[in-house]
């Protein structure tokens, strides 16, 4: 199979990423990746992903849906599917859904929400599923 999607994984977990990598790869997606939402999105002004799959948790416990709630007020990158991959319903419900009630807005960001650990086969689906929906 070969595409010409490019995938862009933002995750501060690097074997996450270079599994995902693999994973994507494997079925002939583009990948590139960051460790950071800064660093995310630089990626993205070097080049607009066909796909963010992007974690919750990273420098701090809700830098995935900033980000994503900011890409989406973006008039150059709300266009961009989300697919967030994330621990986090584990994480809210070990410190409760209180500490995150700022984040649960009404324009939800994303596309696509899974937890991980993810199976490879689902994930791969999904991201088929959201890139032909985009079309």
């Amino acid at each position: 199979m070969t595409t010409r999607e490019n995938i862009l994984i933002i995750d501060d977990d690097k074997d996450m990423v270079n599994a995902i990598r693999i994973i994507l790869e494997s079925k002939g997606y583009g990948v590139t990746s960051a460790y950071n939402s800064k660093e995310g999105l630089s990626r993205i002004e070097e080049k607009t992903p066909s796909l963010i799959i992007l974690d919750v948790m990273m420098s701090t416990d809700t830098e995935g849906f900033d980000f994503a709630y900011k890409l989406k007020s973006s008039k150059l990158y709300h266009g961009i599917p989300i697919l967030m991959l994330t621990s986090f319903p584990q994480e809210m419900a070990r410190q409760g859904p209180e500490k995150f009630q700022h984040i649960m807005g009404e324009n939800w960001p994303v596309s696509e929400f899974m937890e991980k650990p993810v199976d490879p086969d689902v994930l791969l689906a999904t991201i088929k599923e959201i890139l032909e929906e985009k079309e």
